[in-house]
């Protein structure tokens, strides 16, 4: 009899935790839930959006010298948001800014124009890192894709950069390659937008259809520390390119390093 009463207790305990255990499983959920919740709904949505985070320009005409995409965005936030900077994958991409700083709901705009002839022909795709400033850092990355065809004209290297960490003239080529026969193409001059490089035409070589003029940029001496921004400017007699650029770069040495090579001045005995 006593068993009988035992189980009997032990069966109402198991029944009644069987009944309460769903409430206590939709009080827990619920409260982790709302603090979720919460915190998602507390996290600052970026301050920009754009228009389209992608450009396709399809197969770009064999005569083109530059390809162009224009991305817009607005400010929707009740932040001013300043731009940081724009970092493109390729040297060949040229992002432009008019500004940096937007007040809520200003809307903007970036180009970004890209030179042809330094690019070998198939499917590309390119970016842009687009780094601002709201209530946090934050980085958008917008897309360039496009085809380029089969080029007759060719620029290499596309971008060119030197480093100059001690004293002495040295001397960097650059090939312009017409592969259309019977163009009579030539270069018409060419200048450097640095003042610490000079560009001079080299040899010319023609062999089977193909024209090669070849191009020396000059570093004649050592350059201030820090890195130094220039373009290299070819012009031509060609219709369809009459001028094509070469972005230069040339990186100077350290602080430390440019005081060590700095000539003396001779001691008066």
């Amino acid at each position: 009899m006593r068993d009988k009463i035992t189980k009997s207790k032990w069966t109402r305990r198991t029944l009644l935790s069987l009944a309460i255990l769903p409430f206590a499983i939709a009080i827990i959920t619920h409260g982790t839930g709302s603090r979720v919740q919460t915190s998602l709904a507390g996290k600052p949505k970026p301050a920009l959006a754009f228009e389209t985070y992608l450009v396709d320009t399809g197969l770009v005409k064999e005569t083109a010298r530059t390809v162009g995409a224009r991305f817009r965005f607005k400010n929707l936030s009740d932040q001013t948001v300043t731009v940081k900077e724009l970092i493109p994958s390729c040297g060949c991409l040229n992002p432009q800014l008019d500004k940096k700083v937007y007040a809520p709901n200003e809307v903007g705009e970036f180009q970004l124009k890209m030179e042809t002839a330094g690019e070998s022909p198939g499917q590309k795709e390119y970016f842009v890192d687009f780094r601002y400033e709201d209530t946090q850092e934050r980085t958008t990355r917008l897309t360039l894709k496009l085809e380029l065809p089969i080029r007759r004209l060719v620029v290499k290297p596309k971008a060119l950069v030197i480093y100059q960490f001690t004293p002495g003239r040295t001397i960097h080529p650059i090939t312009v390659s017409d592969y259309r026969s019977g163009k009579g193409f030539e270069i018409v001059s060419v200048k450097s937008t640095s003042k610490y490089a000079k560009v001079e035409l080299g040899k010319l070589e023609q062999k089977d259809g193909l024209r090669q003029q070849k191009l020396e940029v000059i570093v004649e001496d050592v350059v201030p520390p820090g890195k130094h921004n220039g373009l290299i400017v070819i012009k031509t007699n060609d219709i369809d390119f009459p001028e094509l650029y070469v972005p230069l770069i040339i990186q100077g040495p350290e602080q430390q390093a440019a005081q060590k090579n700095k000539p003396t001045s001779p001691k008066a005995n």
